[in-house]
């Protein structure tokens, strides 16, 4: 798994395990439906998953993007958390967890813990309902989450509890779900990326939104290949916009040997690659504005 992975995901697990102790019934569960129903149809590879994170940006390089706009905390920005009922099904579901644990990501940018404590809950009563919780040694996680010394072990630890997650939910024929939370997460970092560059639309946050190119043409290449199910050949419908929109957008990368130079007395070696990106007038607005649209579609 690679440390993308581990990033995006660590903020969500983090999430989740701090109402460890917050209980709740589980209705409608995972573990009942892969009991009384066939397994899914929707087969996706695991290096398909895995090629389709490497393509996010990573929520640090997120959360600089986002304090370099100036922006100010907006809680509208936010799926509303009541009536969490509106998400039906486990797909529903897990797409839901996958957003709310990217609101999570943006609440914690702006440290607004008095905002944090809906969307902690929403986060745990999915997760119970999804029958995954169970994969996630709260306890010690908890433990680790209090020192910013133990981070790396947290990361470590979140990375074997979501391959226990991923094994299981393969095992039942439903790794259809871990999709799901991936492109929740995606769509929902994608949505605030382009709420804020709607009103700031800078150099830089143009760049932001164009890269979003790579991660969208792979997370259409899943939808199609997985089309069989009519919930993705939905999916797949509804991004067909926004895919045609990216297609407009050129981008070159120019590789470059690194540089060696001295720093503070040390050898570094600093990238000289370029990446040139080159879109036409005004589809980069109509890119933010289909984005926004399908997210709210999808998920408000």
């Amino acid at each position: 798994m690679n440390r993308k992975f581990t990033n995006i995901f660590g903020g969500l697990l983090l999430t989740t395990m701090t109402l460890v102790s917050c209980g709740g019934d589980a209705s409608n569960s995972v573990e009942d439906q892969m009991n009384d129903l066939d397994q899914s149809d929707v087969k996706v590879s695991k290096e398909a998953i895995d090629q389709l994170i490497q393509s996010f940006p990573s929520p640090i390089e997120t959360s600089t993007i986002i304090q370099k706009a100036g922006n100010e905390f907006s809680s509208e920005l936010l799926i509303p958390t009541k009536k969490l009922d509106r998400f039906v099904s486990s797909y529903d579901k897990a797409m839901a967890m996958g957003a709310f644990g990217g609101d999570m990501g943006y609440i914690n940018i702006y440290g607004k813990s008095f905002v944090a404590i809906d969307y902690l809950a929403a986060i745990r009563l999915l997760s119970v309902d999804l029958e995954i919780d169970r994969f996630f040694n709260f306890e010690d996680m908890v433990r680790m989450a209090k020192s910013a010394s133990n981070i790396d072990s947290l990361q470590q630890m979140s990375t074997e509890s979501f391959n226990n997650m991923e094994k299981y939910l393969r095992e039942k024929g439903r790794d259809e779900l871990s999709v799901l939370i991936v492109y929740g997460t995606f769509l929902e970092g994608s949505y605030i990326i382009s709420y804020i560059a709607k009103d700031n639309l800078s150099e830089e946050m143009k760049n932001r939104v164009a890269e979003q190119k790579e991660s969208i043409e792979k997370i259409n290449e899943i939808l199609v290949s997985a089309s069989s199910d009519k919930y993705f050949a939905n999916l797949a419908r509804q991004m067909k916009p926004l895919q045609t929109l990216y297609k407009k957008i050129k981008i070159e990368k120019i590789i470059r040997e690194p540089e060696m130079l001295e720093v503070d007395g040390q050898l570094t070696f600093v990238d000289k690659s370029e990446t040139i990106i080159t879109a036409p007038d005004g589809v980069i607005n109509e890119i933010i504005a289909e984005t926004i649209k399908l997210r709210n579609e999808l998920l408000k």
